[in-house]
């Protein structure tokens, strides 16, 4: 088998391909700037998803502040005579939603712990007597406690209340 050779010349560029000169340029860098784009989209969203989860977790540390705060509260107008006796005349919080925790001034303070901005503060009133439909019956008293904490910024407020029934003497 017998193969043969043939010199190739080169005739010189095309007019088609003079005139496509720089445009692989231009789709590249258009390419780089859409893939630029979607990259700081991406961003933006991972970032919103996590002040999203940062303030989840601030407002279930102020949750669990405050409940802290509500069942010390209880434990104090259960188990403390002075505690009750000076709720005996304490008025109810009108707005609880919008007690800051110093007017009127607290009953007590709970131990949230070091996570949170501020520790909880409580406030015990007294609403009314329950007495049974059967006469000769004791009345019981009925006390309402109110807390409010901060998770661990002063932007998660977290307000609870829940209702004392005092067994009669």
């Amino acid at each position: 088998m017998k193969t043969t050779f043939r010199p190739m010349t080169y005739i010189g560029p095309s007019s088609l391909e003079q005139s496509q000169r720089g445009a692989t340029l231009i789709i590249a860098l258009v390419m780089l700037l859409l893939i630029s784009l979607l990259a700081i989209g991406g961003m933006q969203g991972s970032l919103m998803q996590e002040r999203m989860a940062s303030s989840a977790h601030d407002g279930a540390i102020s949750f669990q502040a405050s409940e802290t705060a509500l069942r010390q509260g209880e434990n104090d107008i259960l188990n403390t005579l002075p505690t009750r006796l000076s709720a005996f005349g304490e008025a109810q919080l009108a707005t609880p939603w919008g007690w800051d925790g110093n007017n009127p001034v607290s009953s007590g303070t709970g131990d949230a712990g070091p996570n949170v901005s501020a520790q909880p503060v409580y406030h015990l009133a007294r609403l009314a007597d329950v007495c049974p439909i059967e006469p000769g019956q004791p009345c019981f008293e009925r006390y309402v406690t109110t807390a409010r904490a901060q998770g661990g910024s002063d932007e998660a407020v977290t307000v609870l209340q829940t209702t004392v029934l005092l067994p009669p003497y």
